[in-house]
């Protein structure tokens, strides 16, 4: 239930970064923050011909000098900065985590939560014990009539078992929220990872199953029982993940937008009764709701009158241990789910330091609390404006490119225009802070403070139902190194931890700035249009607001891109899928080719000498090498098969080399030819 709407309707939220990058996901010694800059001309390799492969001309330099840490997935740009915002959230975190009575409430909190999570002796000596009551609870099952105000109680305390339910903005009238309901309860990463044939999958699904086990003789169980129950849930799981919808059929909205009533979804719950449910949820009981995925929920109910009520305790008691197996419980269930999550999957070769894992728990918990003091030591009013002032710049740019596009009719580019016009630009940290009064955090009760956090949000989000959308509310915390649009709410947000180097910096030019935070404040703005966003309309509601002809124009555009992005070989034997990529390509694409015209006016209207060169570079090769360099990343091969398979983002080698394929003006700054690797034969656009 913790961040549901995020959860229900994620693809509904569009975001700049890596999923394999967010802030607090990875960790390495990053150098000091003034190491960093926005265009650095030290990490060039002049060796390599920029026509052929811009990426490696660009990083090569970052590559050598940051060999990939051995405690992550990925390593880069992102995470560099995102290690310099974390070290500056320990320095608040220990800070607060000294008992005084001078402290703040939010500091009490986020201090003895700190000072919680980092205490493992304590942690490893109370063993599971803290978990027990709930584990009784779930034993205590002794038919499915009894499922519904378990399951309310147990989805209020953060376990994502069958479904998941929570507040969202109506499809059809964003100015309101009303109840969703939608598929959850994997402990996989999405659906295909039980479906797929090739063998690397059935290794995979063979691992899981060793894992459940593991997990379940950590909790007590003997090795012969914890087999038995983890093909139980591998069975379960399965049945629940091939009614779930693919990654690729979540990114439609279309797909997701069953409207219903509370009453009749009660109806067609036969074997589960959701009014009893909500009451335990303390949950409206009434009023418009939206079954994001009603196949899904139909299996559910069709399950709960062939499976045996032992199979349910069996998946409870996993979904249950799974959700707080990581700092909340000794360090073996902790080590044992890194183990499978992030090294068997994903490729990590070390655990990380409990400092940056607790850190990184604080910012998920109460990051408004941990990020209003980011904010105050770390980003300034001037940096606000300035952020603001771009942000505007590249607005009117596309304005004016929506004008010049030749595919597009007068009628459309007007309500094209109306729509951008009404985008809400959000920037650093929220205008009002979240109260965080009525959560208690206790000093030494790790798994409680989790549980009470999870329930803290289950109540402010079911809070929400029936009553207008907050369009000031933040999906990120001020610390995030990320951005993202939120087509409902027709919305960009960048948080205060992005706008540093090596993403923007007030001490370098125009051009290294807009190369680089420029695309990401274009490539947000994009996304209002991209094949999911373009399906709003400027007030968030889910409306066709296209001609025919310009519909079937922008598909046949769009068309190119999935070809294009559909031909890349990630690793051996997995291509990228350019349907499930195609927002993220089209805004990359888009918000580039944005940033550049957007400087470019700045430049006539500064009379900025183009032929001049500042660090051996034109401005216009500065604007391309600064684009380019944000992206510079090492990765895992196993990662990048996860990414490929799971992720709507391309890999950061396709958003720098396939991205500036596609656009002329690159090639011109560089004097490519027309037969070079950079530039594309078929070069699509659409914005």
């Amino acid at each position: 239930m913790l961040h549901t709407r995020n959860i229900l309707t994620a693809s509904m939220v569009l975001t700049l970064a890596l999923a394999t990058a967010p802030a607090f996901a990875q960790s390495a010694v990053a150098p000091a923050a003034t190491e960093l800059r926005v265009f650095d001309p030290s990490l060039v390799d002049t060796k390599i011909d920029p026509c052929e492969n811009f990426y490696r001309f660009s990083c090569n330099g970052w590559f050598q000098r940051n060999p990939l840490p051995a405690d992550q997935t990925s390593y880069g740009r992102f995470t560099e900065l995102a290690e310099i915002n974390r070290k500056h959230l320990r320095e608040i975190l220990e800070q607060a985590a000294v008992a005084s009575p001078a402290r703040s409430a939010n500091d009490q909190k986020i201090g003895d939560e700190y000072a919680s999570c980092m205490d493992t002796e304590a942690i490893n000596a109370r063993g599971i014990k803290p978990l027990e009551p709930e584990l009784a609870r779930i034993d205590a099952l002794k038919s499915a009539k009894q499922l519904p105000a378990l399951l309310a109680h147990l989805h209020s305390i953060g376990v994502s078992a069958f479904f998941g339910m929570g507040s969202g903005p109506d499809y059809a009238n964003a100015s309101q929220m009303i109840t969703f309901f939608g598929a959850s309860g994997l402990g996989l990463p999405e659906r295909d990872y039980y479906t797929r044939t090739d063998a690397k999958s059935v290794e995979q699904r063979k691992q899981y199953i060793e894992h459940v086990k593991k997990i379940f003789v950590l909790a007590g169980e003997s090795e012969a029982q914890a087999a038995q129950d983890a093909a139980t849930v591998m069975a379960l799981e399965t049945r629940l993940a091939k009614a779930s919808l693919t990654e690729t059929e979540t990114r439609d909205p279309q797909n997701l937008n069953h409207p219903t009533e509370i009453a009749s979804l009660e109806k067609s719950l036969s074997h589960f009764a959701l009014v009893d449910y909500l009451a335990a949820l303390h949950a409206p009981a009434s009023g418009k709701a939206n079954n994001s995925q009603p196949k899904f929920l139909a299996e559910f109910n069709t399950l709960l009158v062939d499976t045996p009520t032992a199979t349910l305790r069996v998946y409870l008691r996993w979904q249950l241990l799974h959700a707080f197996a990581g700092t909340s419980l000794p360090e073996s269930f902790d080590n044992e789910s890194w183990n499978f999550y992030a090294h068997t999957l994903n490729g990590a070769e070390k655990q990380q330091e409990r400092w940056k894992r607790c850190t990184g728990r604080v910012d998920r918990e109460m990051g408004e609390a941990l990020g209003q003091a980011f904010v105050a030591k770390y980003f300034s009013p001037a940096d606000k404006q300035h952020a603001l002032e771009m942000t505007e710049r590249i607005e009117q740019t596309m304005a004016k490119d929506i004008d010049s596009l030749d595919w597009m009719s007068a009628e459309t580019k007007v309500k094209a225009k109306d729509k951008l016009h009404t985008v809400m630009n959000k920037v650093g940290y929220p205008d009002k802070w979240r109260d965080y009064s009525k959560l208690t955090i206790e000093r030494g009760d790790v798994l409680g403070n989790a549980q009470r956090v999870a329930q803290f949000e289950t109540a402010r989000d079911l809070a929400k139902i029936g009553k207008p959308v907050d369009k000031t509310e933040w999906g990120m915390t001020p610390p995030t190194v990320n951005a993202y649009y939120d087509p409902q709410m027709n919305n960009v947000n960048f948080p205060a931890g992005y706008f540093q180097p090596p993403f923007y910096s007030s001490k370098e030019d125009d051009a290294a700035n807009y190369g680089d935070m420029g695309s990401t404040i274009g490539h947000e703005l994009t996304h209002g249009f991209d094949d999911e966003g373009r399906q709003f309309d400027k007030d968030g509601n889910l409306l066709n607001w296209w001609t025919a002809e310009d519909e079937k124009k922008f598909n046949e555009r769009a068309s190119c891109v999935v070809k294009q992005y559909d031909a890349i070989e990630a690793v051996p034997g997995v291509h990228l899928n350019g349907k499930l990529t195609l927002g993220e390509n089209l805004a990359d694409i888009g918000g580039t080719l944005l940033a550049w015209m957007a400087w470019m006016d700045r430049a006539a209207a500064e009379h900025v000498d183009l032929t001049a060169k500042v660090d051996g570079y034109t401005a216009d090769q500065r604007f391309w090498i600064a684009y380019a360099q944000q992206w510079c990343t090492q990765t895992r091969p196993e990662q990048l098969r996860s990414q490929a398979l799971t992720d709507p983002h391309a890999p950061d080698e396709y958003r720098t080399n396939t991205v500036l394929q596609d656009l002329p003006d690159f090639a011109k700054s560089f004097s490519c030819k027309p037969t070079a690797a950079m530039v594309s034969k078929d070069p699509c656009r659409v914005w």
